[in-house]
């Protein structure tokens, strides 16, 4: 895989520095406090992806004229939250400054028009233990695939069974640039090469294989009984197949890319975080490497 085309490559031990990020179920959901304005105390709940805004059918309603219709989108990535302002005549602001896309941070304020709301994180001591009711039929609504808490579930069990044998691969992708995408074609462009992705990875991704959404266009593919080079050349495989497809806005094409990091069970493994971080590693190499490209985590 390191040579010839193939946009992949092995990283070693001294390539990067594992920052291990984390899956691990949380007791209670992240939410947003309403902090100022007639509502104040108001609390929602934050499930994987959120539409805040004035208009009906949002996940989190501001009923304010300040509040445009559709004024920015919360979305998981790398254990926390990020937001994206969605074009708001009056701009999102986080702590004061006006944003377009950035990470939020548990306690940080988070500005819609004339309103503040909190995020608090589930350790907050001053967390309301609400509770978020699970997805029906454990599918993330946009993509199809399965959402972040069930896929944590299955990512679970599987690294519980196989442990000591090392038959299992993981892969995290994220689209390269996805940003872009929703600042020159729109949010609902967004979401169509999300759903685009997320039936692509149902397609190709068979055997036991199951996919699924864990944060914003970041998405992973759980690979029971497959070894490491296996793993590579799917994803080399998916790499091509999302570089191929093109979607059409208003007549003008839409396409995208995408990194992957590749990782196996190691016998010496503890629960699933260690795999999700080495492939997590994995998948930022790849990313600091120029994009568009597959890079695994190597063998113990």
């Amino acid at each position: 895989m390191e040579h010839g085309t193939i946009k992949g490559r092995i990283l070693t031990e001294a390539t990067t520095r594992v920052h291990t990020p984390s899956l691990a179920a949380e007791a209670h959901p992240w939410c947003l406090k309403l902090v100022s304005g007639p509502d104040a105390g108001a609390v929602f709940a934050l499930g994987d992806s959120a539409l805040v805004g004035r208009e009906h059918g949002v996940d989190v309603r501001l009923a304010e004229t300040s509040v445009s219709r559709r004024h920015c989108h919360l979305y998981r990535k790398r254990g926390g939250y990020w937001v994206l302002d969605l074009g708001a005549t009056n701009p999102t602001r986080v702590n004061g400054m006006q944003v377009t896309a950035t990470p939020m941070m548990d306690g940080d304020l988070l500005h819609c028009g004339d309103l503040d709301l909190k995020l608090i994180g589930p350790r907050n001591p001053e967390h309301p233990r609400i509770t978020l009711p699970p997805a029906p039929d454990g599918r993330d609504r946009l993509s199809g695939v399965l959402c972040r808490s069930r896929f944590r579930e299955a990512l679970e069990g599987e690294c519980a069974r196989r442990q000591g044998d090392g038959a299992l691969a993981l892969l995290v992708l994220d689209v390269d640039h996805f940003r872009h995408i929703n600042d020159r074609f729109g949010f609902a462009a967004g979401d169509r090469a999300l759903k685009t992705l997320g039936r692509l990875l149902l397609d190709q991704c068979r055997d036991g294989a199951q996919p699924g959404r864990i944060g914003g266009e970041e998405f992973a593919v759980l690979l029971p009984g497959c070894p490491r080079q296996e793993a590579m050349r799917l994803a080399e495989r998916l790499r091509q197949s999302i570089a191929a497809l093109e979607l059409l806005e208003d007549g003008e094409p839409v396409t995208f890319t995408a990194s992957i990091g590749v990782a196996a069970l190691r016998s010496s493994d503890t629960g699933c975080d260690p795999l999700y971080g080495r492939a997590d590693a994995a998948l930022y190499e790849a990313k600091r490497l120029g994009r568009n490209r597959v890079v695994a985590f190597p063998d113990g």
